[in-house]
């Protein structure tokens, strides 16, 4: 596992590419860190008038909610924070091949910074979600206190795939194309938009091996409240992680020492 995340110095190297990188994404930018809630907010009304409106989508009565909107919202949120930390994780490696040449820098720390810029947006959004839900009528019960292990655990599993995706770039550059399609693919393939009975007795299979269908199920349980997902989606979510964040961990320890003669 990287030792980034076993040292009590590291905390603060960590805390300070994170803050680095929360900086450069709105260095320039008048609105700043706003952006990290306009943008959720622009997809959410875009994706509202096209399947809401245009569509006719419309919720069946077992959900947690009526509103789309908010059920829209509760789904894009885990689903972003995951492929924006591994999306941008891609190139991190190759983007500072400066920092990888110097052999005392700890190269891991890189994605695992980029995960952390990206969840302090997440969070401001998710505030966003529950003020919204509770101005619509809808506010926050018990089942909130499960989000901070569903947010763990979606951590977990967007740094291991990081981890892997960013190693990988340096020996082919190809990937972060490549990790593209696949998550446009992905995308459709996770109950954000629809309902899950839109997919059942068509792609179960994939809802089955898919792990962002639970996290997505989690997050809105928690902060719509309704029933909480069963059992077989916390351990599905939870094992998928482990083996997503020790296989990533390891992948990249092995492939790092490498990179200073191939970056």
């Amino acid at each position: 596992m990287p030792r980034i995340l076993r040292s009590r110095p590291a905390a603060t190297l960590l805390f300070q590419l994170a803050l680095r990188d929360f900086r450069q994404r709105y260095a320039g930018s008048a609105l700043g860190w706003l952006w990290s809630v306009i943008h959720p907010l622009v997809l959410l009304a875009v994706y509202t008038f096209l399947f809401e409106t245009t569509f006719g989508a419309r919720l069946p009565p077992e959900e947690a909610t009526r509103s789309y909107p908010l059920f829209l919202l509760g789904g894009l949120l885990p689903w972003m924070l995951f492929s924006e930390t591994v999306t941008r994780s891609a190139a991190a490696l190759t983007d500072h091949s400066t920092l990888i040449k110097k052999s005392v820098f700890p190269s891991e720390a890189l994605p695992v910074s980029i995960l952390l810029s990206t969840a302090f947006g997440h969070l401001v959004a998710v505030g966003v979600l529950l003020a919204a839900a509770a101005a619509l009528g809808q506010p926050p019960g018990l089942s909130l206190v499960m989000l901070p292990a569903w947010l763990v655990l979606l951590s977990m599993l967007s740094l291991g795939l990081a981890w892997s995706v960013a190693a990988l770039q340096v020996y082919l550059r190809d990937t972060s194309q490549i990790l593209s399609v696949i998550l446009t693919g992905w995308f459709w393939l996770t109950p954000v938009f629809l309902p899950e009975a839109f997919y059942e007795g068509r792609l179960d299979p994939v809802l089955d091996w898919n792990p962002l269908r639970h996290a997505v199920l989690g997050y809105r349980s928690a902060i719509l409240g309704g029933d909480l997902p069963g059992p077989f989606h916390a351990a599905a979510l939870c094992a998928y992680s482990l083996l997503a964040f020790v296989g990533g961990g390891l992948f990249f320890r092995r492939a790092k020492k490498g990179f200073p003669d191939v970056i």
